[in-house]
């Protein structure tokens, strides 16, 4: 019965693995500060095995209607796609499986919600979160006295992925030692018996 429990866990521990490389449900939205005549970038990450040669566009989502398109790529390199429209520049570099926007020049009408997207033409396009709700500098006061803190932000966040997936390692690795140091490896083979026993 034991060892019935203790072969149990490696799977759990896989299966903990494989669902903590999700994206945080609820992370839909993330706000930045608006900060005129000043330029913003935006990185989008993808599943390169999926989109790598997929079209990519940044929209703007209005509160009524279909989102508005202000860039999209029209070819399918992949080593680097970019494309130009107005203030808009999109740079998709596949084998870092990211692409970037940058908006020249912010103005106050350019408040509002955006989001990257594959485009799926002509199935509907995958929405990449989070989308980026452009608001004042008075309305995130942590925010207002430059942009020196975001690019903290991936940092931040690529740790915490890097310390989850040691830690999810680590247990297994732990577990699976517990294993072999009882003997069993092989649970379908029976030990040798000593001759005359």
């Amino acid at each position: 019965m034991e060892r019935t429990v203790l072969w149990g866990w490696p799977r759990l521990l896989l299966l903990l693995l494989w669902v903590s490389g999700f994206q945080a449900i609820g992370e839909e939205d993330r706000k930045m500060c608006l900060l005129e005549g000043r330029n913003l970038t935006i990185a989008c990450a993808y599943n390169i095995m999926f989109y790598a040669t997929s079209l990519k566009a940044w929209q703007r989502v209005r509160s009524q209607g279909p989102p508005e398109t202000l860039v999209r790529t029209n070819t399918r390199n992949m080593d680097r796609n970019w494309a130009r429209a107005g203030r808009y520049l999109l740079e998709d570099e596949p084998n870092s499986s990211g692409f970037f926007v940058t908006v020249t020049e912010l103005q106050r009408q350019d408040l509002g919600l955006y989001q990257c997207v594959i485009d799926l033409s002509p199935r509907t396009p995958q929405v990449l979160l989070p989308r980026i709700r452009l608001v004042q500098c008075g309305d995130l006061p942590s925010l207002a006295s430059g942009s020196s803190n975001f690019p903290m932000l991936p940092i931040v966040l690529m740790c915490g992925f890097v310390l989850n997936k040691c830690l999810v390692f680590s247990v297994l690795f732990v577990l699976l030692r517990k294993v072999w140091a009882s003997g069993e490896a092989n649970p379908g083979k029976q030990p040798n018996q000593l001759p005359g026993s």
